[in-house]
């Protein structure tokens, strides 16, 4: 068996500050991230933070222990006047790495409006960013320059520094604000090439920024670049506090508190391959004097906006329970030669894994024999959200009294394989409960660089380590499985795909059906969404 397929399991659960009874042991741990620049061969370590903590760890294979404690920082200028510790006015909840231009290790986080950049060789503050006029939310480093800093903000905005020890006394090189975010800004993600920043937060608002491409040029002077208008924009995804979004290459993925499950949408016809971006779109009760170019949107009382003309598609959900509170976020593992890997928890000490190379493997057939490889980055369009169709499907699981035979033959299929409908939450592939502990909030996870260690923090001061591959290593990567012919497409078989096509035509006749209960129209048509699913696929 391929080890690719191997999932995390637990390895330990350590709970810092346990046995001495000091403050950690109550501390909520909100991020926890790996060193990326880690040579092959060596144990992976991570940083972690809480509180007024921040902690540097490494990971070990030994018989009596997980990982090794290396540094902690302790942010000290807290204090009341006679000296003690005031943890009311710092709670760290994001950290990030960064590289010096001698190559030590630096680590930027964050609790209030103000970004600590440390050095975990010195043990000494290498920096402080200051600029936001409120409590920095969350952090990002650029994936093509380690000396790019973004941070989002509960003053709205999101702005991105330099880390360059040239740019020190002016670090601000952009600021993204104005017709963004209309509250606190809650997460944000870099895409991988570096040109792209999501953000989201409590309206309940995805944008997307573009990274200017003078943003060197601004940093160090005190004109920072200042951006208006995201290049697409959306309430449509979401109905609650976005807490967590990250890019699967061009699609999205993104978690909401209260909605119980993950998201993965794709914005249409965006592609980060394309050498130019289009002009930001702009509504006209919104529009300014300014030189900068501007795209108005055809329908302008439209929740959806974006530079590429069309809306969004959403594609897959994965179930999720026991998420009401929010900072509860998930973190992905893709890495050339590996099986992406989705990984979250919950309120209740669960951690959920999902093997999203499986689920393409299966594709849409209950056996899982259905190959699709390659189906997940261009999935049939037979859901485009904020039409009649997205309306009737997501009001699947109320159903009706003339629908309910429809709908247990809809609830035996299984749900932990297969992509045939958007608005069915797939179930976890690995679930695990941390046992001994009452019940705690996962918070945030990572993965090391090779995916053999995953981490997991939360309330409690606990840190959860999973690990795979103990006995025989981390498997050598074979370049050779992920390339695949483009020009052919996934090859299906006829005769396996049958059962998928009458489960997507008795999806439709159950969404037309409840639009008649309803009293609704239903303007949907077969046909098209037939031919767009099997258009990707070449039968044999």
């Amino acid at each position: 068996m391929d080890c690719n397929w191997e999932l995390p399991t637990l390895r330990g659960t350590v709970r810092l500050g346990a046995q001495t009874k000091s403050r950690l042991s109550s501390t909520q741990f909100y991020d926890v991230n790996f060193y990326p620049y880690t040579a092959p061969g060596l144990d992976p370590v991570f940083a972690l933070c809480g509180g007024r903590f921040t902690v540097i760890c490494r990971c070990i294979l030994d018989k009596n222990s997980t990982i090794e404690i290396l540094r902690w920082f302790e942010d000290e200028e807290n204090t009341t006047e006679h000296g003690a510790p005031d943890d009311k006015h710092i709670n760290y909840n994001s950290v990030v790495w960064s590289q010096a231009e001698n190559g030590d290790p630096l680590v930027c986080v964050t609790g209030d409006s103000r970004i600590k950049v440390l050095n975990v060789r010195t043990g000494k503050l290498a920096t402080t960013l200051i600029g936001h006029g409120d409590s920095v939310n969350d952090l990002a480093i650029s994936p093509v320059d380690p000396t790019i800093l973004a941070s989002v903000s509960i003053d709205h905005s999101l702005r991105i520094w330099s880390l360059h020890p040239s740019h020190e006394k002016q670090p601000l090189g952009a600021i993204c604000y104005g017709q963004g975010h209309k509250d606190q800004v809650l997460t944000l993600a870099y895409h991988l090439k570096g040109r792209y920043i999501l953000t989201a937060g409590m309206d309940t608002r995805i944008n997307l920024w573009a990274v200017p491409d003078d943003l060197k040029k601004h940093a160090g002077t005190d004109k920072p670049a200042i951006v208006h208008y995201p290049h697409f924009s959306t309430t449509e995804i979401h109905t609650d506090f976005i807490d967590c979004v990250q890019w699967y290459d061009n699609l999205i993925l993104s978690h909401a508190c209260r909605e119980n499950k993950i998201i993965l949408w794709s914005i249409d016809e965006f592609s980060s391959d394309r050498s130019t971006t289009p002009p930001a779109p702009i509504p006209t009760s919104s529009a300014v004097h300014s030189r900068t170019p501007v795209t108005i949107p055809a329908n302008s009382t439209s929740s959806t906006r974006s530079a590429w003309g069309g809306r969004f598609q959403r594609l897959l959900q994965f179930e999720l329970p026991y998420t009401n509170q929010f900072y509860i976020r998930f973190s992905l593992f893709h890495e050339l030669g590996r099986h992406p890997i989705l990984v979250a928890g919950n309120e209740r000490s669960k951690t959920f894994f999902w093997d999203l190379q499986r689920l393409e493997d299966a594709g849409t057939g209950e056996d899982g024999s259905l190959n699709t490889k390659g189906l997940l980055l261009g999935l049939p369009r037979h859901v485009r959200e904020g039409s009649s169709t997205s309306t009737t499907s997501s009001a699947i699981s109320a159903g009706s009294g003339n629908t309910k035979a429809k709908q247990q033959r809809l609830k035996e299929q299984p749900r932990d394989r297969g992509i045939s409908d958007p608005f069915r939450s797939i179930k976890a592939h690995k679930i695990v409960e941390t046992p001994k502990y009452k019940a705690f909030a996962f918070r945030h996870f990572a993965w090391s660089r090779d995916g053999q260690w995953c981490v997991g923090v939360g309330d409690c001061g606990t840190i959860n380590i999973f690990n795979r591959w103990e006995e025989k290593g981390v498997p050598p990567i074979d370049p050779d499985k992920e390339i695949s012919r483009q020009d052919d497409g996934p090859k299906i078989n006829k005769e396996k795909i049958i059962d998928s096509l009458e489960g997507l035509c008795e999806a439709h006749a159950l969404r037309q059906q409840m639009a008649a209960d309803q009293g609704e129209s239903f303007e949907e048509d077969l046909r098209p969404l037939l031919d767009e699913y099997t258009k990707p696929a070449r039968l044999q």
